[in-house]
Protein backbone atom coordinates (compact mmCIF):
# COMPACT_ATOMS: atom_id res chain seq x y z
CA UNK A 1 0.00 0.00 0.00
CA UNK A 2 3.28 2.32 0.20
CA UNK A 3 2.52 3.12 -3.33
CA UNK A 4 -0.54 5.16 -2.78
CA UNK A 5 0.76 7.84 -0.02
CA UNK A 6 3.72 7.93 -2.58
CA UNK A 7 1.63 8.49 -5.21
CA UNK A 8 -0.45 11.44 -3.25
CA UNK A 9 3.47 12.69 -2.13
CA UNK A 10 3.87 13.61 -5.97
CA UNK A 11 0.77 15.05 -6.73
CA UNK A 12 1.50 17.57 -3.65
CA UNK A 13 -1.43 16.25 -1.80
CA UNK A 14 -0.90 17.89 1.59
CA UNK A 15 -0.11 15.12 4.57
CA UNK A 16 -2.57 15.73 7.19
CA UNK A 17 -4.89 14.64 3.99
CA UNK A 18 -3.71 10.94 2.71
CA UNK A 19 -1.56 10.01 6.21
CA UNK A 20 -5.11 9.94 8.18
CA UNK A 21 -6.29 7.19 5.96
CA UNK A 22 -9.64 8.51 4.56
CA UNK A 23 -10.35 8.17 0.98
CA UNK A 24 -9.00 11.28 -1.00
CA UNK A 25 -12.19 11.72 -2.69
CA UNK A 26 -14.01 12.29 0.19
CA UNK A 27 -11.32 15.31 1.00
CA UNK A 28 -12.51 16.51 -2.09
CA UNK A 29 -16.04 16.21 -1.88
CA UNK A 30 -15.43 18.07 1.13
CA UNK A 31 -13.29 20.86 -0.39
CA UNK A 32 -16.18 21.02 -3.49
CA UNK A 33 -18.94 21.43 -0.84
CA UNK A 34 -17.07 25.11 -0.41
CA UNK A 35 -16.79 25.69 -3.53
CA UNK A 36 -20.59 25.30 -3.88
CA UNK A 37 -20.82 27.60 -1.21
CA UNK A 38 -18.91 30.13 -2.54
CA UNK A 39 -20.48 30.37 -6.25
CA UNK A 40 -24.40 30.83 -4.64
CA UNK A 41 -24.36 34.87 -4.78
CA UNK A 42 -25.04 34.15 -8.66
CA UNK A 43 -27.56 32.14 -8.09
CA UNK A 44 -31.64 33.05 -8.55
CA UNK A 45 -32.80 33.29 -5.20
CA UNK A 46 -30.22 35.46 -3.78
CA UNK A 47 -30.72 37.83 -7.04
CA UNK A 48 -34.94 37.79 -5.81
CA UNK A 49 -33.19 39.16 -2.23
CA UNK A 50 -31.29 42.50 -4.58
CA UNK A 51 -34.34 42.99 -7.20
CA UNK A 52 -36.34 45.52 -4.41
CA UNK A 53 -33.05 47.43 -3.62
CA UNK A 54 -32.30 47.74 -7.51
CA UNK A 55 -35.53 48.53 -8.38
CA UNK A 56 -35.89 51.22 -5.66
CA UNK A 57 -32.31 52.86 -6.77
CA UNK A 58 -32.76 52.59 -10.18
CA UNK A 59 -35.85 52.02 -11.08
CA UNK A 60 -34.79 49.44 -13.41
CA UNK A 61 -38.33 46.67 -14.19
CA UNK A 62 -38.02 43.03 -12.86
CA UNK A 63 -37.89 42.15 -16.13
CA UNK A 64 -34.85 43.97 -16.94
CA UNK A 65 -32.99 42.68 -13.97
CA UNK A 66 -33.99 39.36 -14.79
CA UNK A 67 -32.51 39.52 -17.93
CA UNK A 68 -28.89 40.30 -16.89
CA UNK A 69 -29.38 36.56 -15.03
CA UNK A 70 -30.53 35.00 -18.76
CA UNK A 71 -27.84 36.99 -20.13
CA UNK A 72 -25.05 35.41 -18.20
CA UNK A 73 -27.07 31.88 -18.11
CA UNK A 74 -26.71 32.20 -22.44
CA UNK A 75 -23.51 33.28 -22.61
CA UNK A 76 -21.92 30.21 -20.08
CA UNK A 77 -24.13 28.13 -22.25
CA UNK A 78 -22.27 28.74 -25.45
CA UNK A 79 -19.25 28.23 -23.52
CA UNK A 80 -19.74 25.03 -22.23
CA UNK A 81 -19.54 23.07 -25.74
CA UNK A 82 -16.10 24.57 -26.09
CA UNK A 83 -15.47 23.79 -22.29
CA UNK A 84 -16.32 20.27 -21.97
CA UNK A 85 -13.32 18.45 -23.24
CA UNK A 86 -10.89 20.20 -21.16
CA UNK A 87 -12.91 19.71 -18.28
CA UNK A 88 -12.44 16.33 -19.02
CA UNK A 89 -8.62 16.72 -20.13
CA UNK A 90 -7.12 18.56 -17.69
CA UNK A 91 -10.09 17.93 -14.38
CA UNK A 92 -11.99 20.50 -12.57
CA UNK A 93 -9.36 21.86 -10.24
CA UNK A 94 -8.01 24.74 -12.39
CA UNK A 95 -11.28 25.84 -13.26
CA UNK A 96 -12.46 25.74 -9.77
CA UNK A 97 -9.97 28.03 -8.28
CA UNK A 98 -9.92 30.72 -11.05
CA UNK A 99 -13.80 30.39 -11.10
CA UNK A 100 -14.01 31.27 -7.58
CA UNK A 101 -11.64 33.85 -7.54
CA UNK A 102 -13.29 35.10 -10.79
CA UNK A 103 -16.48 35.28 -9.31
CA UNK A 104 -15.43 36.85 -5.79
CA UNK A 105 -13.90 39.96 -7.75
CA UNK A 106 -16.91 40.13 -9.73
CA UNK A 107 -19.35 40.61 -6.68
CA UNK A 108 -16.81 43.36 -5.41
CA UNK A 109 -17.17 44.94 -8.89
CA UNK A 110 -20.72 45.11 -8.86
CA UNK A 111 -20.83 46.76 -5.78
CA UNK A 112 -20.08 49.91 -7.30
CA UNK A 113 -22.29 49.69 -10.40
CA UNK A 114 -23.89 52.56 -12.06
CA UNK A 115 -25.38 51.54 -15.22
CA UNK A 116 -27.67 48.88 -16.11
CA UNK A 117 -24.98 47.76 -18.86
CA UNK A 118 -22.57 47.28 -16.04
CA UNK A 119 -24.65 45.25 -14.26
CA UNK A 120 -24.98 43.12 -17.03
CA UNK A 121 -21.49 42.37 -17.93
CA UNK A 122 -20.31 41.94 -14.13
CA UNK A 123 -23.13 39.81 -13.21
CA UNK A 124 -23.64 37.73 -16.63
CA UNK A 125 -19.97 36.72 -15.99
CA UNK A 126 -20.40 35.80 -13.08
CA UNK A 127 -23.54 33.49 -13.66
CA UNK A 128 -21.66 32.10 -16.47
CA UNK A 129 -18.86 31.07 -13.84
CA UNK A 130 -21.04 29.85 -10.93
CA UNK A 131 -23.27 27.63 -13.43
CA UNK A 132 -21.84 26.47 -15.87
CA UNK A 133 -17.78 26.37 -15.53
CA UNK A 134 -17.65 25.99 -11.79
CA UNK A 135 -20.51 23.37 -12.31
CA UNK A 136 -18.98 21.36 -14.75
CA UNK A 137 -15.77 21.00 -13.08
CA UNK A 138 -17.97 19.81 -10.00
CA UNK A 139 -20.02 17.36 -11.94
CA UNK A 140 -16.58 16.23 -13.62
CA UNK A 141 -14.65 15.49 -10.42
CA UNK A 142 -17.41 13.86 -8.33
CA UNK A 143 -18.56 11.80 -11.41
CA UNK A 144 -14.59 10.80 -11.90
CA UNK A 145 -13.63 9.75 -8.36
CA UNK A 146 -16.93 7.75 -7.43
CA UNK A 147 -18.94 5.13 -8.93
CA UNK A 148 -21.16 3.20 -6.01
CA UNK A 149 -21.22 6.05 -3.89
CA UNK A 150 -21.41 9.06 -6.86
CA UNK A 151 -25.00 10.16 -5.30
CA UNK A 152 -23.82 10.54 -1.97
CA UNK A 153 -20.78 12.13 -2.80
CA UNK A 154 -23.07 14.74 -5.08
CA UNK A 155 -25.52 14.83 -2.18
CA UNK A 156 -22.49 16.01 0.49
CA UNK A 157 -21.47 18.76 -2.69
CA UNK A 158 -25.14 19.56 -2.39
CA UNK A 159 -25.11 20.48 1.20
CA UNK A 160 -22.07 23.59 0.54
CA UNK A 161 -24.39 25.11 -1.95
CA UNK A 162 -28.15 24.46 -0.02
CA UNK A 163 -26.47 25.69 2.74
CA UNK A 164 -25.18 28.62 0.63
CA UNK A 165 -29.25 29.15 0.11
CA UNK A 166 -29.58 29.18 3.98
CA UNK A 167 -26.97 31.51 4.87
CA UNK A 168 -26.74 33.99 2.20
CA UNK A 169 -29.51 35.19 2.27
CA UNK A 170 -29.31 36.12 5.80
CA UNK A 171 -26.15 37.88 5.26
CA UNK A 172 -26.98 40.25 2.35
CA UNK A 173 -29.85 40.82 4.85
CA UNK A 174 -27.49 41.57 7.76
CA UNK A 175 -24.96 44.21 5.38
CA UNK A 176 -28.32 45.66 3.45
CA UNK A 177 -29.73 46.29 6.96
CA UNK A 178 -26.24 48.27 8.43
CA UNK A 179 -25.36 48.81 5.03
CA UNK A 180 -26.87 48.75 1.76
CA UNK A 181 -26.77 46.60 -1.02
CA UNK A 182 -23.24 47.52 -2.38
CA UNK A 183 -22.13 46.38 1.07
CA UNK A 184 -23.68 43.02 0.83
CA UNK A 185 -22.23 42.33 -2.88
CA UNK A 186 -18.70 43.55 -1.69
CA UNK A 187 -19.04 40.92 1.24
CA UNK A 188 -20.23 37.69 -0.63
CA UNK A 189 -16.84 38.40 -2.90
CA UNK A 190 -14.54 38.87 -0.21
CA UNK A 191 -16.33 35.38 1.20
CA UNK A 192 -16.31 33.50 -1.69
CA UNK A 193 -12.86 33.84 -1.99
CA UNK A 194 -11.81 33.71 1.56
CA UNK A 195 -13.58 30.12 2.30
CA UNK A 196 -13.19 28.31 -0.90
CA UNK A 197 -9.95 28.86 -3.42
CA UNK A 198 -7.61 27.22 -0.80
CA UNK A 199 -9.46 24.19 -0.12
CA UNK A 200 -9.82 23.47 -3.62
CA UNK A 201 -6.30 23.94 -4.69
CA UNK A 202 -4.99 21.62 -1.84
CA UNK A 203 -7.04 18.41 -2.43
CA UNK A 204 -9.08 18.77 -5.65
CA UNK A 205 -7.16 16.25 -8.44
CA UNK A 206 -8.54 14.97 -11.88
CA UNK A 207 -8.75 11.43 -11.67
CA UNK A 208 -8.02 8.86 -8.53
CA UNK A 209 -5.79 6.94 -11.47
CA UNK A 210 -3.42 9.74 -11.14
CA UNK A 211 -2.15 8.95 -7.67
CA UNK A 212 -2.55 5.90 -7.53
CA UNK A 213 -5.92 5.24 -5.98
CA UNK A 214 -9.45 3.80 -7.70
CA UNK A 215 -12.57 5.16 -7.78
CA UNK A 216 -14.73 4.74 -4.30
CA UNK A 217 -11.11 3.88 -2.65
CA UNK A 218 -11.38 0.45 -3.90
CA UNK A 219 -8.17 -1.66 -4.86
CA UNK A 220 -6.68 -1.45 -7.35
CA UNK A 221 -7.85 -4.32 -10.03
CA UNK A 222 -5.43 -5.54 -13.32
CA UNK A 223 -5.61 -2.69 -15.35
CA UNK A 224 -5.20 -3.19 -19.48
CA UNK A 225 -3.93 -0.20 -21.61
CA UNK A 226 -6.97 1.12 -24.07
CA UNK A 227 -5.83 2.60 -27.66
CA UNK A 228 -2.29 4.53 -25.83
CA UNK A 229 -4.45 6.15 -23.68
CA UNK A 230 -4.99 6.36 -19.41
CA UNK A 231 -5.41 2.45 -18.31
CA UNK A 232 -8.76 1.64 -18.23
CA UNK A 233 -10.57 -1.26 -15.61
CA UNK A 234 -11.33 -4.07 -17.18
CA UNK A 235 -14.28 -4.59 -14.68
CA UNK A 236 -15.90 -3.05 -12.10
CA UNK A 237 -16.41 0.44 -13.44
CA UNK A 238 -18.71 3.12 -15.39
CA UNK A 239 -18.94 1.92 -19.48
CA UNK A 240 -16.59 4.14 -21.33
CA UNK A 241 -19.42 5.99 -23.88
CA UNK A 242 -18.08 8.94 -26.43
CA UNK A 243 -19.66 12.04 -27.41
CA UNK A 244 -21.23 10.78 -30.42
CA UNK A 245 -22.25 7.35 -28.90
CA UNK A 246 -24.30 9.05 -26.57
CA UNK A 247 -26.06 11.36 -28.95
CA UNK A 248 -27.10 8.85 -31.27
CA UNK A 249 -29.24 7.04 -28.08
CA UNK A 250 -32.98 7.47 -27.48
CA UNK A 251 -32.68 7.80 -23.52
CA UNK A 252 -30.13 10.57 -24.50
CA UNK A 253 -32.49 13.26 -25.74
CA UNK A 254 -35.22 12.47 -23.24
CA UNK A 255 -33.22 12.76 -20.26
CA UNK A 256 -31.78 16.01 -22.09
CA UNK A 257 -35.44 17.58 -22.77
CA UNK A 258 -36.97 16.16 -19.64
CA UNK A 259 -33.95 17.97 -17.47
CA UNK A 260 -34.06 21.43 -19.60
CA UNK A 261 -37.64 21.69 -18.62
CA UNK A 262 -36.00 21.43 -14.64
CA UNK A 263 -34.00 23.80 -15.65
CA UNK A 264 -36.48 26.38 -16.79
CA UNK A 265 -39.00 26.30 -14.08
CA UNK A 266 -36.44 26.21 -10.97
CA UNK A 267 -34.44 29.20 -11.93
CA UNK A 268 -37.37 31.14 -12.68
CA UNK A 269 -39.36 30.19 -9.49
CA UNK A 270 -36.26 30.55 -7.60
CA UNK A 271 -35.62 33.82 -8.47
CA UNK A 272 -39.49 35.09 -8.41
CA UNK A 273 -39.73 33.31 -4.77
CA UNK A 274 -38.97 36.65 -2.64
CA UNK A 275 -41.19 38.94 -4.91
CA UNK A 276 -43.98 36.56 -5.39
CA UNK A 277 -43.97 36.56 -0.89
CA UNK A 278 -43.54 40.47 -0.74
CA UNK A 279 -46.69 40.92 -3.54
CA UNK A 280 -48.83 38.43 -2.00
CA UNK A 281 -48.25 40.71 1.72
CA UNK A 282 -45.55 39.16 3.55
CA UNK A 283 -42.53 41.46 4.64
CA UNK A 284 -38.86 41.52 3.09
CA UNK A 285 -37.49 40.02 6.31
CA UNK A 286 -40.28 37.27 6.22
CA UNK A 287 -40.02 36.48 3.07
CA UNK A 288 -35.91 36.12 3.36
CA UNK A 289 -36.08 33.80 6.01
CA UNK A 290 -38.26 31.81 4.52
CA UNK A 291 -36.23 31.21 1.73
CA UNK A 292 -33.69 30.12 4.55
CA UNK A 293 -35.95 27.78 5.91
CA UNK A 294 -36.46 26.52 1.76
CA UNK A 295 -32.29 26.15 1.57
CA UNK A 296 -32.15 24.53 4.82
CA UNK A 297 -34.65 21.67 4.08
CA UNK A 298 -32.94 21.65 0.80
CA UNK A 299 -29.74 20.52 2.57
CA UNK A 300 -31.85 17.67 3.97
CA UNK A 301 -32.85 17.05 0.23
CA UNK A 302 -30.19 16.83 -1.01
CA UNK A 303 -28.03 14.28 1.22
CA UNK A 304 -31.06 12.06 1.15
CA UNK A 305 -31.74 12.76 -2.76
CA UNK A 306 -27.97 11.13 -3.09
CA UNK A 307 -28.91 8.34 -0.70
CA UNK A 308 -32.16 7.87 -3.28
CA UNK A 309 -30.15 7.18 -5.68
CA UNK A 310 -27.78 4.69 -4.44
CA UNK A 311 -31.04 2.59 -3.68
CA UNK A 312 -33.51 3.83 -7.05
CA UNK A 313 -32.63 3.91 -10.80
CA UNK A 314 -32.79 7.53 -11.78
CA UNK A 315 -36.00 6.89 -14.23
CA UNK A 316 -38.09 5.84 -11.62
CA UNK A 317 -37.09 8.31 -8.62
CA UNK A 318 -36.75 11.61 -10.17
CA UNK A 319 -40.13 11.47 -11.73
CA UNK A 320 -41.77 10.84 -8.42
CA UNK A 321 -39.96 13.76 -6.89
CA UNK A 322 -41.33 15.95 -9.59
CA UNK A 323 -44.59 15.48 -8.66
CA UNK A 324 -44.07 16.81 -5.34
CA UNK A 325 -41.86 19.43 -6.47
CA UNK A 326 -45.16 20.30 -9.05
CA UNK A 327 -47.54 20.02 -6.25
CA UNK A 328 -45.09 22.44 -3.77
CA UNK A 329 -45.54 25.21 -7.00
CA UNK A 330 -49.34 24.45 -6.87
CA UNK A 331 -48.88 25.60 -2.98
CA UNK A 332 -47.01 28.50 -3.93
CA UNK A 333 -49.75 30.21 -5.85
CA UNK A 334 -51.84 30.90 -3.11
CA UNK A 335 -49.59 31.47 -0.55
CA UNK A 336 -50.79 34.67 1.42
CA UNK A 337 -50.10 33.87 4.77
CA UNK A 338 -46.66 33.33 6.34
CA UNK A 339 -47.37 29.78 8.10
CA UNK A 340 -48.27 28.89 4.64
CA UNK A 341 -45.14 30.39 3.31
CA UNK A 342 -42.67 28.43 5.69
CA UNK A 343 -45.12 24.91 5.03
CA UNK A 344 -44.33 26.01 1.18
CA UNK A 345 -40.37 26.08 2.41
CA UNK A 346 -40.62 22.84 3.92
CA UNK A 347 -42.17 21.15 1.06
CA UNK A 348 -40.86 22.57 -1.71
CA UNK A 349 -37.84 22.83 -0.50
CA UNK A 350 -37.06 19.12 0.40
CA UNK A 351 -38.40 18.41 -2.38
CA UNK A 352 -36.14 20.38 -4.55
CA UNK A 353 -33.33 18.99 -2.63
CA UNK A 354 -33.85 15.68 -3.71
CA UNK A 355 -34.29 16.65 -7.67
CA UNK A 356 -30.88 18.03 -7.28
CA UNK A 357 -28.51 15.62 -7.04
CA UNK A 358 -30.57 12.52 -9.19
CA UNK A 359 -30.77 15.26 -12.22
CA UNK A 360 -27.13 16.12 -12.19
CA UNK A 361 -26.17 12.31 -11.73
CA UNK A 362 -28.57 11.59 -14.24
CA UNK A 363 -25.84 11.84 -17.27
CA UNK A 364 -22.98 10.37 -15.55
CA UNK A 365 -24.90 7.08 -14.14
CA UNK A 366 -26.35 6.68 -17.86
CA UNK A 367 -23.00 7.25 -19.99
CA UNK A 368 -19.90 6.78 -17.63
CA UNK A 369 -17.55 9.18 -16.21
CA UNK A 370 -14.92 9.37 -18.77
CA UNK A 371 -16.82 11.76 -21.15
CA UNK A 372 -18.76 13.97 -18.46
CA UNK A 373 -17.09 17.00 -19.68
CA UNK A 374 -18.20 16.79 -23.47
CA UNK A 375 -21.08 15.23 -22.83
CA UNK A 376 -22.21 18.13 -20.62
CA UNK A 377 -20.52 20.51 -22.82
CA UNK A 378 -23.63 18.84 -25.47
CA UNK A 379 -26.32 19.26 -23.25
CA UNK A 380 -25.21 22.43 -20.97
CA UNK A 381 -26.68 24.90 -24.31
CA UNK A 382 -29.87 23.14 -24.28
CA UNK A 383 -30.41 22.89 -20.69
CA UNK A 384 -29.64 26.44 -19.94
CA UNK A 385 -30.93 28.11 -23.21
CA UNK A 386 -34.47 26.88 -21.24
CA UNK A 387 -33.00 28.18 -17.33
CA UNK A 388 -32.17 31.28 -19.45
CA UNK A 389 -35.37 31.69 -20.72
CA UNK A 390 -37.52 30.82 -17.60
CA UNK A 391 -36.85 34.16 -15.39
CA UNK A 392 -36.98 36.06 -18.27
CA UNK A 393 -40.43 34.88 -19.37
CA UNK A 394 -41.62 35.11 -15.64
CA UNK A 395 -40.64 38.87 -15.71
CA UNK A 396 -42.21 39.42 -19.02
CA UNK A 397 -45.53 38.23 -17.82
CA UNK A 398 -45.55 39.60 -14.26
CA UNK A 399 -44.79 43.23 -16.12
CA UNK A 400 -47.96 42.08 -17.99
CA UNK A 401 -50.22 40.99 -15.90
CA UNK A 402 -49.00 42.01 -12.32
CA UNK A 403 -48.98 38.63 -10.48
CA UNK A 404 -46.89 35.34 -11.27
CA UNK A 405 -50.04 33.25 -10.96
CA UNK A 406 -50.61 32.04 -14.44
CA UNK A 407 -46.86 31.14 -14.93
CA UNK A 408 -46.29 29.23 -12.46
CA UNK A 409 -49.52 27.30 -13.45
CA UNK A 410 -47.68 26.63 -16.82
CA UNK A 411 -44.30 25.61 -14.74
CA UNK A 412 -46.66 22.76 -13.11
CA UNK A 413 -47.71 21.26 -17.01
CA UNK A 414 -44.15 21.72 -17.51
CA UNK A 415 -42.47 19.81 -14.27
CA UNK A 416 -45.01 17.48 -15.38
CA UNK A 417 -43.92 16.66 -19.09
CA UNK A 418 -40.61 16.65 -17.70
CA UNK A 419 -41.42 13.49 -15.06
CA UNK A 420 -42.96 11.83 -17.93
CA UNK A 421 -40.00 11.94 -20.03
CA UNK A 422 -37.28 10.96 -17.52
CA UNK A 423 -39.59 8.08 -16.95
CA UNK A 424 -39.31 6.61 -20.22
CA UNK A 425 -35.50 7.31 -20.83
CA UNK A 426 -34.67 3.36 -20.40
CA UNK A 427 -30.41 3.30 -19.77
CA UNK A 428 -29.43 1.73 -23.29
CA UNK A 429 -26.37 -0.70 -23.81
CA UNK A 430 -22.96 0.73 -24.68
CA UNK A 431 -22.74 0.05 -28.46
CA UNK A 432 -20.97 -3.23 -29.85
CA UNK A 433 -19.95 -4.65 -26.17
CA UNK A 434 -22.10 -6.30 -23.26
CA UNK A 435 -18.95 -5.71 -21.47
CA UNK A 436 -19.54 -3.14 -19.52
CA UNK A 437 -23.71 -1.52 -19.25
CA UNK A 438 -24.90 1.57 -18.04
CA UNK A 439 -26.98 1.22 -14.74
CA UNK A 440 -30.61 0.05 -14.91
Amino acid sequence: MQHRPLAQRRAGIPRFVWARGIYLGWWIAGAITLVSFARVPFFNPVLGIFIGPLEDEFGWSRATIGGALSAGTLAGAAAAPFLGRYVDRYGGRYFMVGGIILVGLLLILLSVVQEVWQFYILYGLGRALAIVVIDMAILVTIANWFIRHRGRALGLSMVGMRGGMAVIPLIVLLFISLFDWRAAFAALGVLAIVIAVLPAWLVVRRRPEDVGLRPDGDRATTLRATEGREPFPAAADDPRWTVREAIRTRPFWLLLFGTAQLFMVSGAVNLSLVPHLEDNGLSRTTAIIVISVWAVMGVVGGMLGGEVRQRVAIRYALPVVLCFTASAVVWLIFVDRAWMAYLFAVWHGLAFGVQLPLHQISFPDYFGRWSVGAIRGVTAPVQFGFNAAGPLLVGIVFDARGSYDLIFAIFVGLLMLAAVLIFLAKPPRLPATDELQAPA
